[in-house]
């Protein structure tokens, strides 16, 4: 499915990693999560180097400021939209695991998980 985004400023806490760097992700996700922020929670992928074989910077954060954060922002544009069955053990990694398998053209501009608070998944993905 595809769909625009409008721009959207999120703010939390980031690193440089890569896909091979689970601990560095695993580690950031728990440093985010002791904050205990409410509401939709956004995973943002940009800086790419080239592609999911790379380093890129991973932003956790929300739509809420809060004090000391870094900041990234999800530009305008169109993205491929893929609903993930958030039931499911593992279903978020599954579900890169079928995208880094695909033939879809990513773009690796600005791609971003989204939590939202009723519990639904999402990943949206630039595309060529």
């Amino acid at each position: 499915m595809h769909t625009t985004v409008t721009e959207k400023h999120i703010y939390g806490k980031k690193v440089r990693t890569n896909n091979q760097n689970t601990d560095v992700i695993l580690g950031l996700w728990e440093e985010f999560l002791r904050l205990d922020l409410k509401g939709d929670v956004y995973a943002v992928y940009s800086n790419y180097t080239s592609d999911f074989t790379e380093d890129y910077d991973l932003h956790i954060g929300t739509e809420e400021a809060f004090t000391n954060e870094s900041s990234v922002t999800i530009p305008t544009g169109d993205y491929y939209v893929i609903e993930v069955d958030s039931t499911v053990p593992n279903a978020v990694y599954n579900a890169w695991l079928e995208i880094w398998n695909s033939d879809l053209q990513r773009a690796y501009k600005t791609d971003f998980e989204f939590y939202a608070k009723d519990g639904g998944v999402k990943i949206f993905l630039s595309i060529e």
